[in-house]
């Protein structure tokens, strides 16, 4: 799972650089977390359709009150709630996760500075910001031990054909970052 992320002022990525630039162009929703830890509902820089917008984390459940952050991605296709939404790009210095027995909060990072989590965004409201899921997959085994789900997080390639619609979701996904490095906070 993924409950919590952050974004890092030095996340030293090209792409990164290019999102916040771009974001910075336009008018974004007041409070958009462009650093710092990132909680459900907050809203964060997003790539989808070729260009970076603001998007609000969480779908907003169709019965009672909280929103769904995760879908997996073994199954979001069959879901009524994920069915008909699109592809998005969640930028992230890393995430966090909080260990099964120790209850300890670990930062997991990946092979680079920034990582891109495959999400799927919808638009719910117009005039509103898109909210966005981030897909997750079984955990490597580097980090099982703290947690059986992690983040699916693409790389190079892979991150430039999940944003295409008419590439197939499950090929891409075979192409997702393996292991990721974990630290207790």
């Amino acid at each position: 799972m993924c409950g919590r992320y952050f974004l890092e002022p030095e996340m030293s990525d090209e792409e990164w650089a290019r999102i916040v630039e771009a974001l910075n162009r336009r008018p974004i929703p007041a409070g958009t977390k462009l650093a710092g830890e990132v909680f459900p509902t907050d809203v964060v820089p997003a790539l989808a359709g070729g260009k970076a917008v603001a998007m609000r984390w969480g779908f907003t459940k169709p019965v009672g009150s909280g929103v769904v952050i995760n879908a997996r991605s073994e199954t979001a296709a069959q879901k009524p709630m994920f069915r008909s939404a699109a592809r998005c790009l969640i930028p992230a210095g890393g995430y966090f996760e909080w260990g099964r027995e120790d209850r300890v909060k670990y930062a997991l990072t990946g092979p680079s500075r920034t990582i891109y989590m495959a999400g799927l965004y919808r638009i719910e409201e117009p005039g509103e910001p898109a909210r966005f899921v981030i897909l997750t997959r079984a955990a490597a085994p580097s980090v099982a031990y703290i947690h059986d789900r992690m983040p699916v997080i693409l790389d190079g390639d892979a991150r430039r054909q999940w944003l295409n619609p008419g590439s197939s979701p499950a090929e891409v996904l075979k192409g997702a970052v393996g292991e990721v490095q974990s630290a207790p906070q």
